[in-house]
């Protein structure tokens, strides 16, 4: 039985080195082959719409990357605020008319004239097309009169022209209106540096004198006009007036 045995034992080794001899245990290998794989309808739908999600992901993806990008470089360097009117070439532009009834207009006061030429003249100098000229009356002075204060009472005026005339001032007489009734002139002057020479003289002389400005009115001619806002009129002295006064017509 032994012997039996072992030679069994010994069969089975030969034939296990026969077949590993003739490649029994050696993996086949499959011929490549060149022919595509078949898919059904259903594989070829979902690998389809599979490629679509993909395409969308790829593409929501760079469009999310290149906004941030963009708010990065935004806020590193944020832009000017640049204001750029562009008009088309077909757009009429405004009139001379039209861009003055845009401008802010008001009334103005300018003068006063010597004459109604020097007046015109002026307004043409300025481009006035429209415009009125008005006569105000003014107060200015006329002359400086030096006088000697009144006395308290008509005796002590008489006194003080005695004194005047004992002193040599014999070209004096009573003033008897206005509001130094009872002083006595000494002298009138067109120029008060005139006038306050001649105080300072009889000073001099022991005469307390003092001086008054005599004024009248006088007729002096303005013009009336609407001006630009802000405007500048040279050579002549000019202020803001109510728009009325310009009346009107001059609109």
């Amino acid at each position: 039985m032994k012997a039996l045995f072992f030679l069994l034992c010994l069969l089975n080794v030969l034939f296990f080195f026969w077949k590993l001899h003739f490649g029994a245990l050696t993996p086949s290998l499959e011929p490549v082959s060149h022919i595509p794989a078949l898919l059904t309808v259903s594989e070829r739908q979902s690998a389809r719409r599979g490629a679509q999600i993909s395409a969308y992901l790829d593409n929501a993806a760079a469009e999310i990357q290149a906004k941030q990008a963009k708010d990065i470089l935004q806020r590193l360097n944020p832009p000017q605020a640049v204001l750029i009117l562009k008009t088309s070439p077909h757009t009429p532009k405004p009139t001379v008319s039209e861009r003055r009834k845009a401008e802010i207009h008001q009334c103005y006061e300018a003068g006063p004239f010597s004459d109604q030429e020097a007046l015109r003249r002026w307004a043409n100098t300025e481009r006035l097309t429209a415009f009125k000229a008005v006569n105000k009356s003014s107060i200015v002075a006329s002359d400086f009169q030096v006088y000697y204060p009144a006395g308290k009472d008509a005796e002590q005026t008489r006194i003080n022209k005695m004194m005047l005339k004992a002193k040599g001032f014999n070209d004096i007489w009573p003033v008897t209106d206005g509001d130094i009734k009872g002083a006595i002139s000494l002298g009138v002057f067109n120029e008060r540096q005139r006038a306050t020479l001649f105080k300072n003289q009889l000073a001099e002389q022991g005469v307390k004198a003092e001086i008054r400005q005599r004024n009248k009115l006088r007729d002096e001619l303005f013009i009336r006009f609407f001006g630009v806002q802000g405007a500048i009129f040279k050579n002549v002295g000019y202020s803001r007036v109510a728009d009325l006064d310009c009346g009107n017509a001059l609109k």
